[in-house]
């Protein structure tokens, strides 16, 4: 019973029901069903006049600020309104502009409720993101061919509640049919205490057909004001799992919560339980997943952090683990990301690292003994030190597309094929394809043609007198053949003789912590040789050229 609009009415009264309500909806078919879904937020003391006609309250094209005027006395009084001055104590949370014509039609959501769930809007796409805490995001708002807008339920929920007001939905559908169904011509009506409807089935035709419409207002009525979800109702954390500290007698590993307000202190708080300082031990494949998103996860030493939403301190200076304490996993750890890291957990059968005690401790500086670490900060370190000396940098700053290299760049998590490509590669886009060479080029008497970065670089320290050239430009030689090699689709023979030429009997993560420490030296060698800021000119000659 196409007229009755049995199936319109039941997705209408569904609204807000779901993960999803639809807050615009905007449809025109020629002779087929013409279709409109709104929605306002509306003071709670209104709802009985909301309720008492199916009429909507608020205009798709209502919400801008204007004035309106009254007579008074003997004179005109104009008053300023920040929303459509017809309906007092309603306002929009969507806005449709129409530029009648002269522009696309523009769909947006009301700044408020933006701002109170932080939403990030994507352009491309048109939809709206809810960052969480933990640094994961979804998609909360999808704006749909211009015509369509849905919201992620919970959200308005919760902005009804901490804005106390009711959220009033909006339906005006028309349905055409070509032949009268045996229907009441009088209109039929519903109301109770959260719904108006009207549905009238016209004997009137248009271009040969008749039709219905159904009008219908629903009220949304805010929850208590402490479900809203923000300070200072935001929700409790009271997911503290459970993490191995230690073992039995027997071998059986020993849990205990991280609930930081649980464990004991140096304050005689808790003394029966373990200490905050208690160390917990991961393998080191936890961190896969942070160093896999560089753009959002930092990973350095001692320290772990997700944009400005989080950080947790940790101890990274070992080949095969990471060691936190207890109450760090609870205190400074969201909620989901504890689960994450009890997938890694095992018994901590070695001590903490030296750097990691000297610095929680003894509250002492402490260099990392990792060589990638290392191999990190040396490199910052070399680069900066052949700018202050020559006027430009040994290496230039990575495009957009390899911003985070040397954050990603690692010992290998584990013995993994991938693990050991992944290293190679990223140290030959660092040592190799990062080569200065316009500023090299630049800084050399002569030109040779299809000269490449290594080789202008060896001609570049020769002419210096750098002492140990042989042994660096053989360095990153090796390095660029084995990421040549590793590039190639099929690995035979020739593709062990490669490793072996260029590794000997080392493979895996004892190859990449020798080409590390090789590169440190080769860094440590570049820094040491510089001269001290001022006195040199960047070349062989007097003259001061910078690049780059």
């Amino acid at each position: 019973m196409t007229l009755s609009q049995e199936r319109e009415l039941e997705a209408f009264v569904g609204q807000a029901t779901g993960p999803w309500t639809v807050v615009y909806e905007s449809q025109h078919g020629a002779g087929e069903r013409n279709f409109g879904i709104y929605c306002a937020l509306s003071n709670p003391a209104r709802r009985e006049k909301a309720l008492s006609d199916p009429g909507w309250d608020l205009r798709v094209t209502d919400g801008a600020p204007g004035f309106s005027q009254h007579w008074e006395g003997d004179e005109w009084v104009t008053t300023y309104h920040s929303f459509s001055y017809h309906n007092e104590g309603v306002e929009p949370l969507v806005l449709v502009r129409d530029y009648h014509g002269a522009g696309p039609k523009a769909i947006e959501l009301d700044q408020q409720f933006r701002l109170f769930h932080n939403l990030r809007h994507d352009t491309a796409s048109d939809f709206y993101y809810k960052i969480n805490n933990d640094g994961t995001q979804h998609v909360v708002v999808e704006v749909i061919e211009n015509q369509k807008v849905r919201i992620r339920t919970p959200l308005l929920r919760q902005y009804i509640a901490a804005r106390q007001m009711d959220l009033l939905l909006f339906i005006d559908s028309v349905v055409f049919a070509d032949e009268a169904e045996d229907l009441p011509r009088q209109a039929t009506h519903r109301t109770d205490t959260e719904l108006v409807q009207r549905t009238y089935v016209s004997d009137r035709h248009i271009n040969g057909q008749v039709f219905s419409r159904l009008l219908g207002v629903k009220v949304v009525a805010p929850g208590a004001i402490e479900t809203c979800g923000i300070w200072p109702y935001e929700s409790q954390d009271d997911n503290f799992p459970e993490f191995i500290i230690g073992e039995d007698e027997s071998g059986t590993p020993i849990y205990y919560t991280c609930n930081p307000d649980l464990l004991a202190d140096y304050f005689g708080k808790n003394s029966e339980a373990p200490h905050y300082l208690t160390a917990v031990h991961f393998r080191k494949e936890v961190l896969q997943k942070y160093y896999s998103h560089p753009e959002l996860y930092e990973v350095r030493d001692g320290y772990l952090s997700c944009a400005g939403l989080w950080g947790l301190h940790i101890d990274n200076d070992h080949d095969d683990r990471v060691v936190v304490f207890l109450g760090d996993l609870g205190r400074d750890l969201p909620s989901s990301e504890r689960d994450y890291w009890r997938g890694f957990m095992i018994v901590p059968d070695a001590p903490m690292s030296e750097s990691n005690f000297r610095r929680s401790f003894l509250a002492q500086f402490a260099d990392s003994a990792a060589i990638d670490l290392r191999f990190r900060e040396q490199y910052v370190l070399a680069n900066r030190t052949w700018a202050d000396a020559f006027g430009w940098p040994l290496y230039r700053e990575p495009k957009e597309g390899d911003a985070y290299l040397l954050q990603q760049l690692r010992l290998p998590l584990n013995e993994s094929q991938s693990e050991f490509e992944n290293a190679i590669g990223i140290l030959a886009k660092l040592l190799v394809d990062a080569i200065n060479e316009k500023a090299l080029q630049k800084n050399l008497e002569s030109k040779v043609k299809d000269e490449r970065g290594i080789s202008k670089l060896e001609r570049y320290l020769g002419s210096l007198g750098y002492p140990h050239a042989d042994r660096d430009i053989s360095y990153l030689r090796s390095v660029q053949e084995l990421r040549s090699k590793l590039a190639a689709h099929l690995k035979g023979r020739d593709y062990e003789q490669t490793l072996s030429k260029n590794l000997g009997d080392l493979r895996g993560r004892s190859a990449i912590r020798s080409l590390l420490e090789s590169g440190v030296a080769m860094l440590q060698g570049l820094t040491a040789f510089a001269p001290p800021q001022g006195e040199s000119d960047g070349t062989t000659g007097t003259e001061t050229r910078t690049e780059e």
